[in-house]
């Protein structure tokens, strides 16, 4: 048997130690990167998802303008509260509009003309802008037929 040297038997020790360490490094680390991978997939889900804000009337406030136009027969103007009402043309709905004495009536040829010509019954496709609650005529078309029929007349 041969007698080991302090610093012999040492060394010795030292690789033992380290090769026991490199077995469990080998046998853990691919788990352990499992384990990490999975977590960051878990956490970066969440971010990727597109989600409406939670404060209340956010959405009101970022919302963009949609340019709509309705078709219908003029119900009633009233100048002095600015409220311009049409009759849907399907009937049975009348929607309120705003409106403003500079709101622009057009008829289908391109003339301007005054708000004046808004009689009940006339029909008319209005212009306006939907922001959350809230309308915007931008300007109203007096149908052909219509416009015409105004005109002939005394």
């Amino acid at each position: 048997m041969t007698r080991l040297s302090f610093s012999q038997f040492d060394l010795q020790t030292f690789r033992r130690q380290v090769r026991i360490f490199q077995g469990i490094w080998r046998a853990s680390w691919r788990p352990a990167a499992l384990v990490l991978a999975i977590l960051l997939a878990v956490c970066a889900a969440p971010a990727q998802q597109d989600e409406k804000p939670k404060i209340p009337g956010l959405d009101k406030i970022i919302s963009a303008n949609e340019h709509l136009a309705y078709t219908g027969t003029v119900k009633s103007v009233d100048e002095k509260h600015n409220i311009l009402s049409i009759d849907s043309v399907e009937g049975g709905d009348t929607e309120i509009f705003p409106i403003k004495h500079s709101t622009h009536v057009e008829t289908t040829d391109g003339y301007r003309k005054k708000l004046d010509v808004l009689a009940p019954g006339t029909r008319v496709i209005v212009y306006y802008d939907q922001r959350a609650d809230r309308r915007t005529v931008t300007r109203i078309e007096l149908l052909a037929s219509e416009s015409k029929k105004k005109e002939a007349q005394p």
